[in-house]
């Protein structure tokens, strides 16, 4: 337990280091996060891959899967997923923000440790369904906090101050029409991911007694994924930007926030 604790900090300090010296670097457009503070959210990642795999799974042929484990797998894989991408396009002011998240979400199972949800002996389809789910989650996440520095870049667009120096993390962002494409990229795929989840329930229900195949989560997952669906076909014939697209997108996200997290925050805390 003492070796979990000491992991737990460990990953809070290197994300903490990592994301503050990202959002607090940027003085001037173009500049991008030093190298270095990759490596740290890399090791980051590290520690929190130690102590998460051990709430997961805490026994042998046995998977935990409550709120705080599934909020801290999303972070988990939000941030991983994100230093392989800041490697090769600008999403540093993103990685920035999600690895100040990820450093109070390392410690989401110790918070709120139900010990619900506990499976023994999970098909792998049952498996591969929880690991899509998350993923996607973790792609939503990534879509949330960019439709949020697209939300800004817009206010200062329509406030009349692009001519003006920008500073901060705005001042690590692409253009505006960039910055949509990338929301779009996230948006893509999490719709992809929506759908692998989906279909690998549909498949597990089939193996796993009592379970249901229509049930609240599945319901509220088809209705976001098809929202998703109409803003990406939107996008694409109807040619919805900005205000409108955003619109829609914050529909889709408060459809699938309900569809699990919300469900389990009432049931494994409340």
């Amino acid at each position: 337990m003492e070796l979990n604790l000491l992991f737990y900090g460990v990953a809070t300090i290197l994300y903490l280091v990592a994301g503050l010296k990202i959002v607090t670097g940027f003085k001037k457009p173009g500049d991008v996060a030093p190298l270095w503070t990759l490596g740290v959210a890399g090791l980051a990642i590290v520690a929190h891959f130690w102590v998460l795999q051990g709430a997961a799974f805490p026994a042998k042929a046995t998977l935990a899967m409550d709120f705080g484990i599934a909020f801290s797998a999303m972070c988990f894989f939000a941030v991983l997923m994100l230093i392989y991408g800041a490697l090769y396009t600008q999403v540093h002011a993103l990685l920035g923000i999600v690895a100040l998240v990820a450093a109070a979400g390392v410690w989401a199972p110790v918070i709120f440790p139900t010990g619900h949800s506990l499976l023994v002996g999970a098909p792998l389809s049952f498996k591969l369904h929880i690991a899509m789910g998350l993923v996607a989650y973790a792609f939503m996440m990534m879509a949330i906090v960019q439709a949020l520095l697209m939300g800004a870049l817009d206010r200062r667009l329509h406030n009349h101050q692009a001519l003006s120096e920008p500073a901060g993390l705005v001042a690590a962002m692409p253009d505006l029409m960039s910055t949509e494409r990338m929301l779009f990229r996230f948006v893509f795929a999490c719709f992809v991911f929506l759908l692998l989840t989906i279909a690998g329930g549909m498949l597990s229900s089939t193996q796993i007694a009592d379970a249901e195949l229509f049930g609240h989560k599945t319901v509220m997952t088809m209705t976001s994924c098809a929202i998703f669906g109409i803003l990406l076909l939107g996008r694409r014939f109807c040619g919805w930007r900005s205000r409108q697209a955003l619109l829609v997108f914050w529909l889709a996200v408060v459809c699938q926030v309900i569809a699990y997290f919300a469900y389990r925050f009432v049931l494994d805390v409340l």
